[in-house]
């Protein structure tokens, strides 16, 4: 699997930290995380049952406690991460 190039994970770094997530991990208090090295992505499902991949989605960038493993995902669009493309459409914003 691809990791992220540097310059794109300091950028999400520092993005998650300008906006003040900086408080320990909530089940086990350690203060270490690690940037998971890849994008996760919600789909928005019209209904319960069935699962469709595609269309209206939150992209989230992903941090991992180095003690627990406990995920915390923040959104890009509240980052101002997502591409232009993205940006523009409501459904790709948290």
């Amino acid at each position: 699997m691809e990791d992220l190039p540097r310059e794109e994970k300091e950028k999400i770094i520092h993005a998650i930290k300008s906006k003040g997530a900086s408080r320990p991990c909530p089940r086990c208090g350690c203060s270490n995380f690690t940037l998971v090295g890849g994008y996760f992505q919600h789909f928005i499902q019209p209904q319960i049952q069935g699962i469709r991949i595609g269309g209206p989605s939150v992209p989230t960038a992903v941090v991992a406690c180095d003690q627990c493993g406990w995920l915390a995902e923040h959104a890009l669009g509240v980052l101002n991460l997502l591409p232009e493309d993205q940006a523009s459409k409501p459904e790709a914003k948290s």
